[in-house]
């Protein structure tokens, strides 16, 4: 069977194999419910996220994200550096342009909103795992500036080993004040490594550097 535009094959579904990942126990096990006939290989917390994608073979990652929980874009950054092939689908509360702009970093391929329709969340999930992006229509005007496919490594590379080691410290969740202790370094020097990283890995704040810089590469 030929599938037009937009129609993936619903013949296949149980064939695609889903990985489900919220830190909300309901939300969790709701989305489960809602993707079936869709085969959930696993339905996890985020922060164990990138060993269950290592435990099993799934090909598309549903993700649902929280208003206040910037991490989940890191979690699922580390995911797609660790299977580039991975598609990502969110399912989110919300959808601020920063938000928008830290899905892009992290490799998300389809963004959509809590309250979407059983229908339309499988179809979005046919047309993510064939390769194409679905966006929740009231946000597609937002996104439409801050989508690419890849992120730019013009800025990566004028990264220097100092801010590098400053960044690897935000990744792991460390404040200014705490890296200028570790670094012994003086607080004010640190705020500019940090600006300075923002700038050039062209992100407006630390979170979304950390999800481009593992996108990058450039930490681990």
């Amino acid at each position: 069977m030929v599938s037009r535009p937009g129609e993936a094959d619903q013949s296949d579904d149980a064939a695609c194999n889903l990985l489900v990942a919220d830190d909300r126990p309901v939300v969790r096990a709701g989305l489960v419910a809602l993707l079936h006939p869709f085969t959930v290989v696993d339905a996890v917390a985020m922060a164990d996220l990138v060993d269950a994608l290592l435990d099993t073979d799934a090909q598309l990652l549903v993700a649902g994200v929280r208003d206040d929980q910037p991490a989940a874009f890191q979690a699922i950054a580390k995911a797609t550096t660790r299977r580039p092939e991975l598609r990502v689908l969110v399912v989110a509360n919300s959808a601020s342009v920063i938000e928008l702009r830290e899905a892009v970093i992290a490799g998300v391929d389809s963004f959509l909103l809590m309250g979407v329709g059983t229908q339309e969340l499988h179809q979005a999930v046919r047309q993510t795992a064939a390769g194409e992006r679905v966006i929740a229509p009231s946000i597609a005007m937002q996104l439409a500036s801050s989508w690419s496919s890849e992120p730019s490594r013009t800025g990566a590379a004028a990264v220097t080993e100092r801010e590098l080691e400053v960044l690897r410290l935000v990744a792991e969740g460390l404040t200014n004040d705490q890296i200028s202790d570790r670094l012994e370094l003086p607080s004010r020097t640190v705020k500019t490594h940090v600006q300075n990283v923002l700038a050039k890995l062209e992100v407006p704040d630390r979170t979304a550097a950390v999800a481009r810089a593992l996108r990058l590469g450039l930490i681990t």
